[in-house]
């Protein structure tokens, strides 16, 4: 298997899957194509400049795990694209992997593919969300093939990448990286990759023995003075803490089919079915003080992760807005007021983040959506007990115009 990932994943993109990519964006084949030509050499540059941090290898090594990306996704492609559920999941995974590699630069990426391939933002943005999972998916095959379980081996397999995509990256790439220029991106990835290497196997070991030395110090004195030594006492561990409210399950549902056709099946009196009230309701006006709380979105633990399950209310939400074009939103992020308040304030700016780059690479023009953090303001519950606590760690929108 080659090691240029980049030729690994245009070996998988044949002319039929960028025929079914096209007809889904509504884009001409040509644009389409210039398009891929753009946004691939553009993720794996975002992953390779996610690498050069010393987490940032780890990190990524997490997110192939927990998605499960071995390669499956690769058998079928252009079925994975004719539009329906699995190309609805396919965006939704999309959304938070482009999340966790460019953050709040997304936006400025897709900029970067609509302007070289000719298409709008909007294809873009779900070109983007759909190519995340199929470059996950080579990688992951890779990293399986090659038997790499270590983050200093993903580093590693990245950093070699940059020589084969230097003279391939769209003009302005570097800056959105933050990078002087694209050849930083190649040394840093170097030297990020031997210094995990060295820090995961034979730095730590030259310490180890200086580690060890004042616990043998201390058994030995045990020892000496015929003390028997009291078994440890173990820390109280708290639940993990959930940073989005869980849902109940629900026996009365409500289903509607939208203007677009679009069918959607929530929750009765859940946030689809009173956005879609509140929207058709002429007497009602705007109200920066009205809030609908999603209901149906859950994240990973202290992270801005949305998990596989929420994508069903956040393809709802971009559903909505499609078929209400004059329709605006802010998403608003919130947290309880446990820990720190700027760590809080971080965390809900990121989620709020999450969800509303989610919406745009299902196809909703950024311009739309608003997304602020506000932390643990504005709580909905008591925040001294446990209820009260889970009610206020939420994710909520309000309607700016319709």
């Amino acid at each position: 298997m080659s090691n240029n990932l980049l030729e690994l994943i245009n070996e998988t993109i044949t002319g039929d899957v960028v025929s079914k990519l096209a007809d889904f964006l509504g884009e001409p084949p040509k644009n389409t194509s210039s398009a891929l030509g753009g946004a691939i050499p553009s993720i794996l540059a975002g992953l390779v400049n996610k690498s050069t941090d010393t987490q940032g290898a780890s990190g990524i090594l997490s997110l192939l795990n927990q998605g499960s990306h071995d390669g499956s996704i690769l058998d079928n492609l252009a079925a994975a694209f004719s539009g329906g559920e699995g190309t609805n999941k396919l965006l939704a995974a999309g959304a938070t992997l482009l999340n966790s590699v460019f953050g709040y630069k997304t936006d400025d990426v897709a900029n970067l593919v609509a302007n070289t391939g000719g298409i709008s933002k909007t294809s873009a943005n779900s070109l983007l969300g759909l190519l995340m999972p199929i470059i996950f998916g080579v990688i992951g095959k890779k990293v399986k093939a090659e038997g790499i379980t270590s983050a200093a081996g993903l580093a590693s397999l990245l950093a070699s990448q940059s020589g084969f995509l230097k003279n391939l990256l769209p003009a302005g790439l570097a800056s959105i990286l933050g990078l002087a220029n694209l050849n930083d991106l190649g040394k840093k990835a170097s030297a990020t990759a031997a210094y995990v290497a060295e820090k995961s196997s034979g730095g730590f070991a030259r310490f180890l023995p200086w580690l060890l030395l004042p616990l043998l110090l201390f058994l030995g004195w045990g020892l000496f003075k015929n003390m028997k030594l009291p078994a440890p006492s173990v820390p109280e561990v708290s639940a993990p803490k959930i940073v989005a409210p869980v849902v109940e399950k629900v026996s009365d549902f409500f289903q509607t089919t939208l203007s677009s056709g679009y069918a959607i099946k929530g929750a009765k009196n859940g946030i689809e079915d009173k956005l879609i009230i509140f929207i058709l309701d002429s007497g009602k006006p705007v109200d920066g003080a009205l809030w609908f709380s999603m209901d149906g979105i859950t994240f990973d633990t202290d992270k801005a992760t949305l998990t596989q399950e929420s994508s069903v209310q956040v393809r709802n939400i971009a559903e909505i807005l499609k078929a209400f074009p004059k329709v605006k939103i802010k998403i608003g992020g919130y947290t309880d007021n446990t820990g720190d308040a700027n760590a809080n304030l971080t965390l809900s700016t990121n989620r709020a983040n999450t969800v509303k780059n989610s919406l745009v690479v299902m196809g909703i023009d950024a311009s739309r959506v608003d997304a602020k953090g506000y932390g643990s303001e504005h709580p909905v519950a008591s925040n001294e007990t446990p209820e009260g606590r889970q009610q206020n760690r939420r994710i909520d929108v309000n309607v700016t115009a319709k």
